[in-house]
């Protein structure tokens, strides 16, 4: 039998994290076996039609978040970091014993679940959009309490969608610098080739489907199992034009700028876990 889950909280980042797990078939997780959450009936409208699972709101259903997790086997908690105190708090006496609570918020620790859900065991991960077509990165931190069927377990499930990534908690902030957050990076820098290509002449539409195209081939190179040094490496004759380009990035120290981003990232999630400890 398929485990039961509930989804609280189920935001963009959940639901596409959810929509990745049902795609993945049967095997891994029925629909009547998932219950999800939202703030507003709207969105829970929204997210039953979106992925054709029971879905109920905190507006329409003050205990929705209780009724949700009975019988639970892993419990997704993808509220903001500033709700998870009160999250935890009213699910006091509700959890099943032994339901694994699958924490997707940057800067709440394990610690801290633990301290407020002391009969469960805890997971941290971390996953990035593109979990909704399957081809996310997700970063898992089991907590001490989790046993191996629990561990494989979830791991099949959230397989659905993406690569799953087995880390330390202390290295789920690198994860977001790189991956997690890393996602937006990508989007930015197609968002300034866009602009460049319509400065450069193309219309938006064609700078646009070209930008993506470069994108989607980049990327397939790269899965190939493609070294990302020999890859550009393969592209840049010395004197052409990739070279022209590739120096106009490096005297603007394009690394250092990218190390800073991610660091920032890194050091904002930190920041976040310091101010929740103190709240």
């Amino acid at each position: 039998m398929t485990p039961t889950i509930a989804f609280l909280g189920t935001g963009n980042m959940g639901a596409a994290l959810l929509a990745g797990i049902l795609a993945a078939g049967e095997d891994h997780v029925a629909r009547d076996r998932v219950h999800a959450t939202t703030k507003s009936q709207e969105s829970a409208r929204a997210l039953a039609e979106r992925l054709d699972v029971p879905a109920t709101s905190l507006e329409s259903e003050p205990d929705a978040n209780r009724e949700a997790v009975d019988g639970a086997d892993f419990v997704f908690l993808g509220v903001k970091p500033w709700m998870m105190r009160g999250t935890l708090a009213d699910l006091a006496g509700a959890l099943p014993a032994r339901a694994v609570i699958v924490s997707m918020a940057a800067g709440f620790s394990a610690a801290q679940i633990q301290e407020l859900a002391p009969d469960n065991p805890v997971v941290r991960i971390m996953p990035n959009t593109p979990s909704a077509l399957g081809r996310g990165v997700i970063a898992l931190a089991a907590g001490e309490g989790v046993d191996e069927d629990q561990r494989a377990q979830l791991s099949a499930l959230l397989s659905g969608a993406g690569e799953v990534f087995e880390v330390s908690e202390e290295q789920i902030g690198a994860m977001t610098g790189i991956s997690g957050s890393g996602v937006a990076y990508f989007f930015y820098l197609a968002e300034a080739l866009v602009a460049a290509g319509v400065e450069l002449g193309l219309d938006e539409e064609t700078a646009r489907g070209m930008v993506v195209q470069t994108a989607v081939g980049a990327g397939a190179l790269l899965a190939d199992g493609g070294d990302p040094a020999a890859l550009r490496n393969a592209v840049t004759s010395k004197g052409g034009t990739t070279h022209a380009a590739i120096t106009a990035l490096a005297d603007a120290d394009f690394e250092a700028v990218v190390a800073r981003a991610a660091t920032a990232a890194r050091d904002r999630a930190a920041e976040m876990e310091a101010e929740n400890q103190q709240g």
